[in-house]
């Protein structure tokens, strides 16, 4: 037993190498890959280019009626946001990918306007900020706010950090939303190819009639779509180091997200008769993926109670799910390991019919 496993393995292997030998060296393949990828990776990287740039911003809650935060507002040299609650406050410098400061302005820090006296503030920054950028940020609106209000401020922003909220909206929504995009259009757009070559060649003849059993051909092909979505994965997680906070369930979303777009692809691939109707099948399957994702996350009241319910269970939606999670604090571990049986068990399903459509096509 073992050894028959042993064999199937290598055999599995065996067709992968061939495969992805074969897309490095198939000129299209690779600009496909390439294009995907630097749009993507381009998107992803405009919080970080606007941050080079940024204006200093604050948001502050403040449980007191303040005209001396109103008249701080409309100031052109930074920025300052007042916000109803703590917790909105809180969130929205979880959620931000640019360096902002969160501010809880204290009863004392009006009622000693003028004095002179000393006033401490409690602040916070997103969790991946820089110390000491943190820091000068905070000492800048120190300078702010006691000139404001003449007396001393003091911010404390020792160990206050703010994380997304598992419902994330803002930047971490449209960050995972771009995330699902290109992990979908790589494996969409190149698993097919995988059995379209073998079709036009007519290598898969040759493949059937090798050693190799026709669920272990298209467990070599979605190897292959695997080590492509992985690689285009890793470059925009690498860039994107700083924003993440769970890398286990990094690793979950992005094992478990590839493998449903290749297994979506394969399917692609084992349906369509020639290249001409990839593209029509990958641009029908997308549209159906994403629009899941905006309907899962408004609360329209417009959109179907029914819509509403089954959105969450898209795989393309928990992919998406998971991406927000690994950039949270707190997690709820049931949600974690839900979202990845979707995308498995749709993974699997796929897979299953990829050999069905196949073998189906072969007689």
């Amino acid at each position: 037993m073992q050894n028959k496993l042993s064999r199937s393995i290598r055999i599995i292997w065996a067709i992968a190498l061939k495969d992805i030998a074969d897309a490095v060296r198939n000129k299209m393949t690779l600009s496909m890959i390439l294009g995907v990828g630097f749009i993507m990776l381009s998107s992803m990287l405009m919080p970080f280019l606007l941050g080079l740039k940024g204006t200093p911003t604050a948001i502050v809650y403040t449980a007191e009626k303040s005209t001396l935060v109103r008249g701080l507002t409309v100031r052109d040299e930074f920025r300052l946001r007042p916000r109803d609650s703590e917790q909105e406050m809180r969130d929205e410098v979880g959620e931000s990918m640019i360096l902002v400061l969160g501010l809880v302005l204290p009863p004392e820090f009006h009622e000693a306007a003028g004095s002179g006296e000393v006033v401490r503030v409690e602040g916070m920054a997103p969790h991946w900020a820089d110390p000491d950028e943190v820091a000068e940020l905070a000492a800048f609106f120190e300078q702010v706010l006691s000139e404001a209000s003449w007396q001393t401020v003091e911010i404390d922003v020792a160990g206050n950090v703010a994380y997304p909220p598992m419902d994330a909206g803002g930047q971490p929504f449209l960050f995972a939303m771009n995330f699902t995009l290109m992990i979908l259009m790589i494996g969409l757009s190149l698993a097919p190819y995988l059995l379209i070559e073998e079709k036009e060649t007519h290598t898969f003849d040759a493949l059937m009639v090798s050693p190799a059993s026709l669920s272990q051909v298209v467990m070599g092909k979605a190897l292959t779509g695997l080590f492509y979505c992985v690689t285009v994965a890793l470059v925009v997680v690498l860039f994107n180091v700083k924003v993440f906070v769970h890398w286990e369930v990094v690793g979950l979303a992005v094992l478990s997200g590839a493998l449903f777009a290749v297994s979506g692809g394969l399917l692609a691939g084992a349906v369509a008769k020639n290249q001409a109707t990839i593209n029509l099948w990958m641009g029908l399957m997308s549209l159906g993926l994403l629009l899941p994702i905006f309907l899962s996350a408004s609360d329209s009241s417009r959109i179907p109670a029914i819509v509403r319910t089954i959105a969450p269970w898209v795989p393309s939606v928990a992919f998406h799910k998971l991406i927000v999670y690994s950039m949270c604090g707190n997690l709820q571990h049931a949600s974690i390991w839900s979202n990845v049986a979707i995308l498995v068990g749709a993974a699997s399903i796929l897979l299953i019919l990829v050999v069905w459509q196949v073998r189906r096509s072969d007689k």
